[in-house]
């Protein structure tokens, strides 16, 4: 929205003031092993068309601001894994996906005079697609809005928390090597975590970290087809310089590293993810040395102490089934996605048709990088994932609940 609407790290010019709401389209040394193939990786889809599951668990008006002094309200209805918007008879719709966060705003110009003064902002951004929707809640007292506004927030929070964890297998995070996979020999912690590899899709990858060796300044993050450690997904390497940060927001899990956004299953985790990678980056940093097999030994005995304190956080693993779409890649998919990396108009991650490959940085910060759209409601006029099914040929994705 608007640089006046939020004090928040989005905040900045990137709202153009639309006529009216629009409803009608919605916008180590270790021996090699073989790479994922690409096709037998678990991978969710992340359309907000997708379909809202159950009856609305919570229902109220609300404002939609347009810019900072202007507003609808409106009619939010909140499912299990999504949001309804209805407004002048017309219905939005949008799926949640783990790379959603909600969190309060505030008006930056408090002494900024407008009809919106006394509305209690807070924010839904769907970060990964730059889409970002500010809503107002209105009362007789400050006090209640407050309290209305926190209940809004909180609700959305969960619902995204569940769509998150019902996207991952059942694991506890693992700090000790397997046997049948030397390449795991210096492990300081492994676990599964959620990967936005492209546009509209999040793969499921097990992550691993280990700690630079002999002679370099570098520490690996590598990721798998699964816990087995069989087949390599793609790798990120870590250094001094590695941007490594979390999104801000309501119980969010999301976190991104060297421009690359995960998601872990509870919060308690991420923050375990980026401690072990700060860590490093401080040894990193004071070039101390590689470390032996006494020094990994204490490493994970700290870390397990970590895991062991944060299994009570555990919330259950949320629904049997998953929240969103399963996608199933059928060989032409996987050959034109292989086609495409080869062009280099691919637009996830994949670079060949056998893995994912080692992930580069990519260019700019989720905030700020690019200008975020009008904050008019991107509209639909039929679910995009109904769309692509009514029209779907042999190169596409096939999508199943």
């Amino acid at each position: 929205m608007v640089s006046q609407a939020c004090r928040c790290l989005c905040s900045g010019d990137w709202f153009d003031e639309a006529e009216q709401l629009e409803f009608d389209g919605l916008g180590g040394a270790a021996a090699p092993i073989p790479p994922a193939r690409f096709s037998d990786l678990l991978a969710y889809s992340t359309d907000m068309g997708q379909p809202l599951r159950g009856k609305a668990m919570r229902s109220g008006d609300l404002w939609f601001l347009r810019s900072e002094a202007s507003a609808e309200k409106v009619q939010v209805s909140l499912f299990v894994n999504g949001i309804a918007i209805e407004h002048k008879g017309k219905e939005v719709r949008a799926c949640f996906s783990p790379f959603t966060l909600v969190r309060n705003c505030k008006f930056q110009d408090s002494s900024s005079i407008n009809q919106l003064s006394s509305l209690k902002i807070f924010k839904i951004f769907f970060f990964v697609k730059n889409l970002c929707y500010f809503f107002g809640v209105s009362a007789d007292d400050e006090a209640q809005a407050d309290k209305d506004r926190q209940l809004w927030v909180s609700s959305i929070a969960k619902a995204v928390h569940l769509v998150t964890q019902s996207l991952f297998p059942p694991f506890s995070i693992s700090c000790e090597p397997i046997c049948a996979a030397a390449v795991t020999s210096r492990r300081l912690m492994a676990g599964y975590v959620l990967y936005h590899s492209g546009e509209d899709v999040a793969t499921v990858l097990y992550g691993e970290l280990s700690p630079h060796t002999r002679g370099s300044d570098l520490a690996r993050l590598a990721f798998y087809e699964n816990e087995q450690c069989q087949r390599l997904a793609m790798e990120i390497w870590i250094s001094v310089a590695s941007n490594c940060f979390e999104k801000v927001g309501m119980s969010c899990t999301c976190f991104c590293i060297n421009g690359h956004d995960f998601s872990a299953r509870t919060t308690a985790e991420r923050k375990l993810w980026l401690r072990a990678i700060s860590n490093i980056k401080v040894k990193l940093q004071n070039s101390a040395p590689a470390p032996s097999r006494e020094d990994l030994a204490h490493y994970r005995e700290a870390i397990e102490e970590q895991v062991r304190s944060l299994e009570n956080s555990l919330e259950g693993r949320g629904p049997v089934d998953s929240l969103l779409q399963r996608i199933e890649w059928t060989r032409t998919e996987v050959s034109r996605v292989s086609r495409e990396a080869e062009d280099g108009t691919c637009s996830s991650s994949i670079s060949s048709e056998e893995g994912l490959g080692t992930a580069a940085p990519r260019s700019g910060s989720v905030f700020g990088a690019s200008k975020l759209h009008s904050l008019s409601i991107p509209a639909l006029s039929q679910p995009r994932s109904v769309a692509r099914e009514a029209s779907r040929g042999p190169g596409t994705p096939r999508r199943e609940l």
